[in-house]
């Protein structure tokens, strides 16, 4: 299959795989940039496949569901930007600025455990790393939030 024939297929494919990601559940705006994250996905992979129309969906939902467990993690945190209103204490907290400033395992193990509520060995699983490691990192965090947070915070 040549690659124009392969964009063609693709192109052919747009309304079935768009269609499939709506019925997995997404909305018509998901279902539309997963779709076309996908598509920019198979024109930059430079190869073709046998059968487009099935990689193209695979892509899309992944996309799809990424998105939707990002809406989730960060959903629950946005009420917290609001939370301590900026004249209720003079070193006014901002817990989300001292999360991101966490480094990047840190982050994802405590929104794993705190924001998602996964057990340890959950979070183990889904991350591809020891529940051991799990333990130590979510110590480490919690004490550098603690210390940038001020020691009171939270106890």
């Amino acid at each position: 299959m040549g690659e124009d024939d392969w964009r063609a297929r693709c192109v052919d494919a747009y309304p079935a795989v768009y269609r499939a990601v709506i019925a997995m559940g997404a909305s018509a705006n998901e279902a539309a940039d997963a779709v076309q994250d996908a598509y920019e996905k198979a024109l930059l992979q430079g190869r073709s496949l046998e059968r487009p129309e099935g990689w193209l969906f695979v892509v899309a939902l992944r996309r799809f569901r990424a998105d939707r467990w990002r809406h989730r993690i960060f959903r629950p945190l946005s009420s917290l930007r609001v939370a301590v209103p900026d004249n209720a204490r003079p070193e006014r907290v901002d817990l989300l600025a001292a999360i991101a400033m966490l480094p990047q395992r840190q982050r994802e193990v405590l929104i794993a455990r705190y924001v998602i509520g996964l057990s340890q060995v959950e979070t183990a699983q889904l991350l591809r790393i020891a529940t051991g490691t799990v333990a130590a990192t979510t110590s480490h965090a919690t004490k550098s939030l603690r210390d940038r947070l001020g020691e009171g915070y939270g106890r």
